[in-house]
């Protein structure tokens, strides 16, 4: 009988030291966690002949697969964006109608970019970080490939925000500038995307929805 409880209790401390230990390897490796968007906006601006102007929106759609640890982030697995053509928008409603079909809204209704790769490393701030990313930009239908630098920034809410700058041409997306008022007004070729957006973790999101 002692030898059988001798027995059961060695197992258990093996269990236990198990469990310790893999408990330990998640600390020390960190474990992928998902996001989705929590607040953020988006800028398209250019010029034209007479002015400049500019679209933005807050209706972005961004999911990302983050590895952290002790609250640094050392992975980034998987991050997208996506903006519906039609919510970007500005005080002209007029000149929003010519973009929109200059992007081809019908039937690319959507702006898409897909994380290929980075290199991460620390920023000023020792909860900001610069990543050096690599990806697919689609606009009206059309996908290059891209690079950019972001800004990551985490919050002590668990949040994390992303911030860049993109200049593209139009011209890159078989995108033709429209011409508008009898041909007087011409668009420029040379856009920029400024954007900052903020995720939460899945957790975190459907928490606070409640």
């Amino acid at each position: 009988m002692k030898i059988i409880l001798n027995s059961i209790a060695f197992k258990l401390r093996y269990i236990t030291l198990s469990m310790f230990l893999i408990l330990s390897a998640g600390l020390v490796f960190g474990q992928q966690q998902l996001y989705t968007y929590h607040s953020g906006v988006i800028e398209v601006s250019g010029f034209t002949n007479n002015y400049n102007w500019k679209m933005k929106t807050d209706s972005v759609d961004c999911r990302a697969q983050l590895t952290m640890i002790n609250r640094q982030l050392k992975a980034i697995n998987s991050l997208s964006f996506t903006v519906p053509v039609k919510k970007l928008s500005s005080p002209n409603t007029y000149m929003d109608r010519i973009a929109h079909r200059t992007l081809k809204s019908y039937p690319f209704d959507k702006i898409y970019f897909h994380y290929v790769k980075s290199e991460i490393s620390p920023w000023d701030d020792k909860d900001q970080y610069l990543i050096k990313a690599s990806g697919n930009l689609t606009v009206a239908g059309v996908t290059h490939s891209i690079k950019m630098d972001l800004i990551a920034t985490v919050i002590n809410d668990g949040t994390i925000t992303f911030a860049g700058t993109h200049k593209l041409k139009l011209s890159t997306y078989q995108v033709t500038p429209k011409k508008s008022l009898m041909g007087t007004l011409k668009t420029s070729d040379d856009v920029t995307v400024n954007f900052v957006v903020g995720v939460k973790p899945l957790m975190l999101s459907a928490t606070s929805k409640r």
